[in-house]
């Protein structure tokens, strides 16, 4: 493949591998977590549930966190004993100090902090069900921050950031107070496969999860991280069944899809990993391989002078 210059690009020759992970036994997970203290956000249903859910089942106490209180209770009746929860606004920077205090001070140390709780409203104009629904939620910025909407004075109507205050804000406030409240644990955010492509039909959600694989990348290798013995790694699921894509009709081609259980035992892979921090694993039915090695090779040939273009 050619550059515009007619000079070869760095990946005309260059092959990019990824490592493929498999999953930890259960001996290693229950080594991990059993008897330790786990806080999972975005935890009363989907990925956050089924993650909640395997920590318990190794012995991991394990408190949920999600803002709909009726279904927390019902989690945690599922899951049993080993389980609680807190409701919290994880956007909110007040109620995610309090959620650490509490969960410090009433249960114990944290060991694991599972970063997973994730809003798409883009999503819905996806799941129109016919022509003029669509056509009335695409003229909405709420659905399409770029749609040509006016308030009651004409003016052109701001795009909705709610994505990113939950998103991207929330991970910020969890990295923070983790790693002020955690010695030696691990810390593992839910990104997506949004995070390393474009998604033109999802360009907020995609935005606000590029932004959370920045983040997580810099601050994995900040002082402050090598010098507090926790780690942080990331994942990005593909295409995962939760009630966040029903009725897609992504969901129904036959393609790799992730179930919740896939990604949790992603999320456990990424958490026993062998010095994990910094890692990243892409997840796509129920493999995962570890990308950052492959990108850093690359990133490295990107800055190297005599590779530029």
């Amino acid at each position: 493949m050619q550059a515009p210059t007619g000079k070869p690009t760095i990946f005309s020759h260059y092959f990019i591998k990824m490592t493929s992970i498999p999953r930890p036994s259960q001996e290693t997970v229950h080594n991990l977590v059993n008897d330790k203290v786990a806080i999972v956000t975005g935890a009363a249903r989907g990925i956050g549930f089924s993650t909640a859910s395997l920590l318990a089942q190794h012995g991991a106490r394990v408190v949920l966190v999600d803002l709909r209180e009726d279904e927390l209770k019902s989690a945690c009746a599922t899951i049993g004993s080993r389980s609680t929860y807190q409701v919290c606004d994880v956007s909110d920077w007040d109620q995610q100090v309090k959620l650490f205090d509490d969960v410090s001070s009433a249960i114990g140390p944290i060991h694991l902090l599972v970063c997973n709780a994730a809003i798409n409203p883009e999503i819905a104009l996806l799941q129109a069900s016919d022509a003029p629904q669509h056509a009335q939620m695409n003229a909405q910025v709420r659905y399409n921050y770029l749609a040509d909407e006016r308030d009651a004075s004409e003016l052109l109507r701001r795009p909705p950031t709610g994505v990113v205050d939950v998103n991207l804000h929330s991970v910020i406030f969890g990295l923070k107070l983790g790693l002020h409240h955690m010695k030696h644990g691990r810390i593992v955010v839910v990104g997506s496969a949004g995070s390393y492509v474009p998604i033109p039909s999802q360009p907020l959600y995609s935005a606000s999860k590029h932004a959370v694989l920045g983040l997580v990348r810099s601050t994995a290798l900040t002082e402050e991280v090598g010098r507090s013995g926790v780690s942080i790694s990331w994942i990005a699921p593909w295409l995962t069944l939760t009630s966040m894509v029903e009725g897609l009709q992504a969901t129904r081609d036959g393609s790799l899809q992730s179930s919740p259980d896939d990604v949790a035992w992603a999320i456990l892979a990424a958490s026993a990993a062998e010095a994990p921090n910094g890692k990243g694993y892409w997840v796509q039915g129920s493999a995962i391989s570890e990308v950052e090695g492959a990108y850093g090779e690359v990133a490295g040939q990107l800055i190297c002078p005599e590779n530029r273009f």
